[in-house]
């Protein structure tokens, strides 16, 4: 059982009134929490919790005896949440307007998945409190998945899958949607990475990923008009606890690729400034599939190093970050094939080399009931293609896109039930091409402004619902130059804006305290990308072709789910209906050019989409958790032919132990993951089937104490039983090779408090 106490005292009297109406920075004034944190079970005082403040990026760990205080709380309504290994993580509401408050929080034993607060709903709330589910997947879970692609750890979240060209090329897919039709946020900043094509892999790591959230469906009310399949965001690890320096290394080695990654953090935190700093070096050879052939070319090096600082009072949070992502990963195509003489891990043909720099300025101010943010980003984003060294143009694509992105968003709170929140937004970008012969996208200038708003409510105790409206307006303009590879022609000027309203409407219905039903519509819209209106040229061992007559592709889409938690088991299903209008993907042709490259156009038709996902949980013993998800999609064009890239209706089973000792190894952490892909033989007209495939993965993590230091020494074991398999959204499997084959990764994490 919970328990959970408030007090407070306001002590309000006319010297103080009189005071407070002389002293307008009084308006300001700061608050306390303090609190013990106990065992439900024991009743005894826990060290060590986490209490955290996310909207303050603020938190401190109970000392000995199970004690905490955090200072200096602006006014205003906050969630906080207590979260300690092997407890279910427990969320409270502090109202500091109100004065100093004392919180005592008990903890519950389980190792069943229990709700987080998020961040990526508009506000941030628990869960339960969003009309849309979002998924959370923190930094303790992606640590125990055996996949070692972080976009593949994502596949555990039912309706979530990747299109990959080998180990290092991921793509994520939401909803049989990829590439433009989602968003990606870096710690809420959109990712600008050339994401229209599943060949371009995101360059960002999960080295400073503190957790992931996830919605599915659309979420271009706050995101982003491209946000028509759903919104991925990785999270931040947040600053050190007040008074702390906290560090962290990790090495791990993969037996199959051969493959190393190491990181290292540090970072630090006063009352009022924080900073922090990450190093991250990754190198692998090329892949073995299931039954031993080498994946030629398949080979990856890659490093980044991040920094950040802030400073917090009672008045605003002010952060500064800066990202550097190197990524060099191997192309395999038959080119590369024909070049590739040894496993050795250096690039040497085929091969993407991209450089990324993001600068971003995050800034929160708290005037009592109103949050305020101001934020400001600035990304470069370099993509060249490294072709064959001894030709005599061995670089083939040299393309730099800068962009430009601010956001302005208030939260006016009216109570605890009711909130405001209006956002506008906007981005300006542009793109030119170097020297490099093929230009996949022309020269272009673009922006995007956009006015948003969104309203929630609570009604009475179990009803809340939240409604929205948005604006978008967009500018493409493509000066006439010269078409790439073909001497003497030129590329005709481009000039077309383009404006959109969308809305979206939800509720979840507390029905009892376990159960609870949500429900949501909502309208998104997608103006065409440049690659969509004016590519023209070689992209990668293909021939891709727009077209400038292409109009904006709308949709809706219609939710509805079920969430049932009490005691050792947690459901949830859901299903979904999404209408396209005018929906636009690249599809292959039969046609080819002169040289013999295969044609791909894009082209827009309607469509629907519609599918259902399933997850549960159940916890018969307090160290044993048995997990199940199961998803399925279901899309076609209006003339019947099925969409590309579908992917296969999936199960996937995770049994999971936990268990304690009194030894120097403090945990043993043991996890089985069966995974069923079913037939796909609902395939494009142009695709081949799929056939079903079962993989089994497992993991086993031991987490010790030796001299007061905490570590963690990890074993992973992917496709043990060397599975040779397909998965339809390898876009290798057109050239014959499949997906990796068994593998051992050996990890070890030391934490440095």
């Amino acid at each position: 059982m919970q328990s959970f106490r408030i007090s407070h005292s306001m002590g309000v009297r006319w010297k103080g009134l009189l005071l407070l109406l002389l002293s307008p920075q009084l308006l300001f004034a700061q608050t306390a929490l303090s609190g013990r944190v106990s065992d439900t079970v024991t009743g005894e005082s826990m060290p060590g919790v986490n209490i955290y403040i996310p909207e303050l990026q603020k938190g401190t760990i109970t000392n000995d005896e199970g004690a905490y205080s955090i200072s200096n709380i602006p006014q205003g309504l906050f969630k906080i949440q207590f979260s300690f290994m092997g407890y279910k993580t427990r969320i409270a509401t502090i109202n500091s307007t109100v004065g100093s408050q004392s919180i005592d929080m008990a903890l519950e034993p389980t190792v069943i998945h229990s709700q987080e607060v998020v961040v990526t709903g508009g506000r941030i709330g628990s869960q339960h409190e969003n009309a849309l589910k979002i998924d959370n997947i923190s930094k303790d879970v992606l640590d125990m998945s055996p996949q070692a692609n972080l976009f593949k750890k994502l596949e555990q979240v039912p309706g979530v899958s990747t299109i990959s060209k080998g180990n290092n090329i991921a793509t994520p897919v939401i909803r049989g949607l990829s590439t433009s039709n989602i968003v990606i946020l870096n710690n809420g900043i959109r990712m600008e990475n050339f994401q229209f094509s599943e060949d371009h892999p995101y360059t960002i790591d999960e080295s400073d990923v503190r957790s992931v959230e996830i919605i599915k469906g659309p979420a271009s009310l706050l995101y982003g008009s491209d946000a028509v399949g759903g919104v991925i965001n990785f999270i931040k690890t947040p600053p050190a606890p007040v008074g702390k320096i906290a560090s962290d290394i990790s090495t791990s080695f993969n037996t199959n690729d051969h493959s190393t990654v190491n990181s290292i953090n540090i970072k630090g935190s006063g009352d009022n400034f924080f900073a922090g700093a990450t190093g991250y070096l990754s190198s692998s050879a090329d892949y073995y599939s299931g039954g031993g052939t080498q994946v030629s070319n398949s080979r990856n090096n890659s490093y980044s190093g991040k920094l950040f600082a802030g400073y917090r009072n009672g008045k605003l949070i002010s952060k500064l970050f800066y990202d550097y992502n190197k990524l060099m990963p191997g192309i395999t195509n038959p080119p590369a094939i024909a070049l590739t003489k040894d496993n050795s891990r250096k690039n040497e043909v085929w091969y993407q080399n991209l450089d990324n720099h993001l600068v971003s300025a995050e800034n929160r101010l708290f005037l009592n009931k109103l949050k305020l943010d101001i934020n400001f980003s600035y990304q470069d984003n370099k993509r060249r293609l490294i072709g064959n060294p001894e030709s005599p143009v061995s670089t083939l694509v040299d393309m730099n896109l800068k962009s430009y992105l601010w956001k302005l968003k208030g939260q006016y709170d009216f109570s605890e039930k009711s909130n405001l929140i209006l956002v506008t937004q906007g981005l300006s970008q542009s793109n030119r091409n170097g020297d490099a012969p093929n230009h996949v996208l022309p020269d272009f200038n673009q922006s995007t402004a956009s006015v948003a708003s969104l309203w929630q409510y609570l009604f009475g105790e179990k009803t809340f619902y939240q409604i929205g409206l948005r604006y978008d307006y967009k500018a493409i303009d493509a000066p006439e130059q010269p078409k790439s590879n073909v001497p003497g022609y030129i590329l005709e000027p481009f000039h077309e804006s383009y404006s959109n309203v969308s809305f979206s409407t939800g509720f979840t219905w507390k029905v009892k305290k376990a159960f609870l039903i949500r429900g949501n519509i909502a309208s998104a819209y997608r103006t065409p990308s440049i690659a969509e209106l004016l590519q023209d040229g070689v992209h990668g061992n293909r021939y891709e072709m727009g077209s400038r007559d292409f109009i904006p592709q709308r949709n809706v889409e219609a939710d509805l789910g079920v969430h049932y938690h009490a005691g050792q088991i947690s459901f949830d299903i859901s299903g979904y209906y999404n209408r396209i209008f005018d929906y636009i993907f690249l599809a292959p042709t039969t046609d080819t050019t002169t040289a013999g490259l295969d044609i791909y156009r894009y082209q827009q038709q309607d469509a629907a989409i519609f599918g259902t996902e399933l997850s549960a949980e159940y916890n018969p013993l307090h160290w044993l958790k048995l997990n199940a998800g199961y998803s399925l999609v279901r899309a076609s064009l209006d003339n019947g032919n099925p969409l590309p890239f579908i992917p296969q209706d999936k199960l996937i089973f995770n049994v999971t132990s936990s268990l304690s000792t009194k030894s120097f190894i403090k945990k043993v952490n043991f996890n089985i993951n069966p995974v069923y892909s079913f037939n796909q033989d609902r395939p494009y007209e142009l695709e081949t089937a799929t056939e079903h495939y079962f993989l089994l993965n497992a993991s086993l993590r031991f987490e010790m104490k030796l001299v007061k230091q905490e570590m963690k020494f990890s074993i992973f074991a992917n496709n043990i039983l060397d599975k040779t398999y397909y998965d339809h959204l390898s876009t290798l499997k057109d050239i014959g090779f499949y997906n990796m084959g068994r593998n051992f990764n050996f990890k070890l994490s030391i934490l440095i408090k």
